[in-house]
């Protein structure tokens, strides 16, 4: 998915970890704040996405990579 990142929807995290936990690539960690992305480690597998109970991470094109606030 050349062109594309991970994107978080902040407003839609529930923090609960499991995307953290379901990736191999160690590109999420919790922050007590929020979930950080890191980019450079993503290799877009989707596992997290796929695990998300609440949709919060979504693949979209790269030049929309933030963040989305409500």
């Amino acid at each position: 998915m050349s062109g594309s990142a991970l994107t978080l929807h902040v407003e839609s995290c529930a923090e609960c970890g499991l995307c953290v936990a379901v990736c191999a690539y160690d590109a999420l960690i919790l922050r007590p704040a929020a979930l950080e992305i890191l980019h450079e480690e993503c290799v877009l597998c989707e596992a997290c996405v796929v695990a998300c109970p609440t949709d919060a991470l979504a693949i979209v094109p790269a030049d929309s990579r933030q963040s989305i606030a409500g």
